[in-house]
């Protein structure tokens, strides 16, 4: 695709992008603030759904021996966000590193689908299950909505500056739009975000303590996105998926959130000792 063809793409899903948040974000807020069954039946809809274009994404095609049981282990595992315990990220960490090892070609070939297939369900099950820890807290309602609104921050600042001034691309072989200079807005959004809502939510963390978050928030959020950005890669597909117009499939929405989950709620637990 031509530079100017690339140009109009954006100008022409910019719309659509918002037509989709007007439409979303009301109904995700509304989920939020009811909480319990309501929302971790979304999050577990969410990390289902994930699920399937990752596999789709990752040719794990069997239906029976590959995606049905990962299917129930995603489902299992956002269940068990009500006894979210430290065992949960030691998961996170072994999907990551199923992840990365199928992907830099680490196994052999007929072994990365079944790799992969148990990777997907760490990747969102474990990860989104802290969604649902999150809302389990004391102040769940702002601990859920500070993790997703400093995501959006960064999300949004490392896009649009990076559209605006990016000059010098940080990952051109993963997602060639992806800056430097937006990276570096991505995280002073992260962390301007964090502190602010610190604030407007009432939480109990200092200053400082916010703004440590916020710094984790706006690395970790854009090392998921480069992560789905390099499983897209390896798929040659421009998006993981279609549900969502302007903003592609469930796990191009995922994607920058599910480990800021866990670190915010990692985050709390060490601002709490």
């Amino acid at each position: 695709m031509s530079s100017s063809s690339a140009a109009a793409g954006g100008r022409d899903s910019l719309p659509r992008r918002v037509s989709s948040a007007v439409v979303g974000i009301p109904v995700l807020l509304l989920f939020i603030w009811a909480g319990g069954y309501p929302f971790t039946v979304l999050v577990g809809l969410a990390a289902l759904l994930g699920l399937l274009e990752f596999y789709r994404l990752s040719e794990v095609l069997s239906l029976w021996l590959q995606r049905f049981p990962g299917m129930v282990v995603t489902a299992l595992l956002v269940a068990a966000g009500y006894q979210t315990a430290n065992w949960m990220v030691l998961l996170v960490l072994f999907g990551l590193l199923a992840l990365l090892a199928a992907h830099r070609g680490r196994v052999r070939s007929s072994a990365r689908p079944w790799l992969l297939s148990l990777a997907g369900p760490l990747y969102l099950g474990a990860t989104l299950s802290y969604a649902v820890a999150l809302r389990g807290l004391v102040q769940g309602r702002e601990w859920v909505l500070l993790a997703m609104l400093a995501t959006f921050s960064v999300d949004t600042f490392a896009y649009f500056v990076g559209k605006a001034i990016g000059r010098h691309r940080m990952a051109p072989r993963v997602s060639p739009g992806k800056t430097w200079e937006g990276a570096v807005a991505g995280l002073a959004a992260g962390v301007a975000a964090t502190v602010l809502l610190d604030t407007v939510l009432s939480l109990p963390l200092e200053t400082w303590e916010a703004a440590i978050l916020g710094t984790g928030i706006g690395v970790v959020a854009q090392a998921g996105d480069l992560l789905e950005s390099a499983l897209k890669r390896a798929a040659k597909a421009k998006e993981a998926g279609w549900l969502i117009p302007g903003h592609g499939g469930i796990l191009d929405r995922l994607d920058s959130i599910v480990f800021v989950l866990v670190l915010v709620y990692h985050g709390f637990r060490w601002a709490a000792t």
